[in-house]
């Protein structure tokens, strides 16, 4: 991957997050500090956590 790549995705999956209104990672951190790892992580956290929800309430 390019660095451009790596932003565009860094800034895709922080847009996504704020939807949800995520703005820091588990550990406390600003989304905008994390690397891209740490980001697609988080995102698939978050996501997995509200699936899980979803699935508890049905």
């Amino acid at each position: 991957m390019s660095e451009t790549d790596v932003q565009k995705r860094k800034s895709e999956l922080i847009r996504g997050l704020r939807q949800l209104e995520i703005y820091h990672t588990s550990d406390g951190r600003k989304l905008e500090d994390c690397s891209l790892y740490t980001l697609e992580w988080t995102n698939i956290d978050v996501r997995y956590g509200l699936a899980n929800e979803r699935m508890e309430n049905l």
